[in-house]
């Protein structure tokens, strides 16, 4: 208990029973008649309108059972209202997302990514803000966290549905079959240099697993971070890593699977947002992956628990930043147009802040981020000691958050073509660098130009 104390220290949680008992309070949807006045008990009462409202997300399986199981526990206690869930994988949804919003036909309940918040905010007339709405309990989330992640364009775009911590996930047999300590802190370069001497012992095995969306998302954010202390790119359009700079890094990354230390891009890539179905992964022949906290059940389920681990995030050796990337595993937004926005909020409400639901979806999104929920998972003692690990180790020492600007689509897809000419050796690093900063700086100078 003491690890899970100073977590919950350093979210600054204020676990007060007062504040607490208040805080799992349950609102009542329209059309609930359970506390009607006894003196009008003789009058017939309407029957609730029928409603039946979509719920989209993505996630691993275990997330799509708990819940699934949370909208059933609800329509026990609300037997006139429905959830439909719409549910598959993260590649794509952003795309099918967009689609929909600019077609007026978006869920009623939407899962969102904090890294798009910078689309779904230049369109904030499609969401409701839920900071407005009396029904939600704001006092639960941290405020840093509201105004840091949730916060776009002067509306809470979504709230958080748990804290996402980052690191290592690792296979502790691999690492005991090739004697690789369990506490080693890696960098990249160290991946290389054992992963190296990995794969020359046993040419079918790879120390470590990324894919293209990681090498964008992960590597090319949090090298620069670590290196340099800064982002590559940054929320005023511009450019700040120089061509030197960005070929150094592009050396590293193309030398991470030359040497073997990594499993061939072009393999990773057919398991691209899901390696843990990578026939290796599931047969031990990889020793680790580097992921959100929230994403961590899927890894675990593959390896099993008493041959699963976790340890810091990659850093880069001789590096002036080891702080570790933090943002809320994903957000929960209502979308403005819904014919039922009241009840869309109220379940949002549920969802997130009460206790019930919160020992249902367990920590299938990490940590909960409100503390009523997550004080019920203590109460109960049901928390996984990894996920718990794994945010210690993230909030030790939390990164700035990541600029909005970085995971713009169009941004996003012209660093992955990038890394990929570099990584398949059709660009040279300096090439590359080039490439990407001329490219890069085009397309802001037109962001920074539709946003005046």
């Amino acid at each position: 208990m003491k690890r899970i104390a100073k977590v919950l220290c350093l979210v600054c949680i204020v676990a007060m029973l007062a504040i607490l008992a208040a805080g799992c309070g349950q609102k009542t949807p329209t059309g609930n008649t359970s506390s009607q006045n006894t003196d009008d008990v003789t009058k017939p009462v309407d029957k609730p309108e029928s409603i039946t409202m979509r719920f989209s997300w993505w996630g691993s399986d275990i997330r799509h059972k708990a819940t699934l199981d949370a909208i059933a526990a609800y329509n026990k206690l609300y037997p006139h209202i429905t959830i439909e869930g719409e549910y598959g994988g993260y590649d794509g949804y952003q795309q099918k997302l967009m689609t929909q919003l600019a077609g007026g036909s978006a869920p009623d309940l939407i899962q969102t990514d904090p890294i798009w918040n910078a689309q779904l905010g230049a369109q904030k007339e499609n969401f409701v803000d839920l900071a407005k709405e009396s029904e939600i309990d704001m006092t639960q989330f941290e405020e840093e966290v509201i105004k840091g992640f949730c916060e776009v364009n002067g509306i809470v775009l979504g709230l958080p549905m748990g804290i996402n911590g980052f690191g290592v996930q690792v296979n502790k047999a691999f690492m005991e079959r090739f004697n690789i300590p369990l506490d080693t802190r890696w960098t990249y370069e160290k991946i290389i240099e054992v992963g190296r001497k990995v794969h020359e012992q046993d040419s079918e095995c790879y120390l470590y697993i990324e894919d293209l969306t990681g090498l964008q998302v992960k590597f090319m954010c949090d090298y620069t971070r670590s290196k340099y202390g800064k982002y590559w790119i940054n929320d005023d359009y511009k450019v700040h890593i120089t061509k030197d700079e960005l070929a150094e890094q592009f050396k590293v990354m193309k030398e991470l699977f030359d040497s073997g230390a990594a499993v061939p891009l072009g393999d990773a890539a057919l398991y691209n947002n899901k390696v843990e179905q990578h026939p290796k992964f599931i047969n031990g022949q990889i020793g680790m992956t580097q992921d959100w906290s929230g994403t961590l059940p899927k890894y675990k389920d593959v390896i099993g628990a008493e041959n699963f681990a976790v340890g810091h995030s990659i850093t880069v050796e001789g590096g002036v930043d080891s702080s570790t990337t933090y943002k809320p595993s994903m957000l929960l937004s209502v979308y403005s147009k819904s014919k039922y926005v009241d009840e869309a909020v109220k379940f949002t409400n549920w969802l997130l802040n009460d206790s019930e639901a919160s020992l249902i979806l367990n920590d299938c999104r990490s940590i909960p981020a409100s503390a009523s929920a997550r004080q019920a998972l203590i109460d109960n003692d049901v928390l996984d000691k990894d996920i718990m690990q794994m945010v210690e180790n993230t909030l030790e020492n939390p990164a700035d958050p990541v600029p909005l600007i970085m995971n713009n689509s169009e941004i996003a897809e012209i660093t992955k073509d990038i890394c990929q000419k570099v990584v398949f050796g059709e660009s040279t690093p300096e090439e590359a660098a080039e490439e990407l900063i001329s490219r890069v700086s085009e397309k802001l100078e037109a962001l920074k130009a539709e946003s005046n």
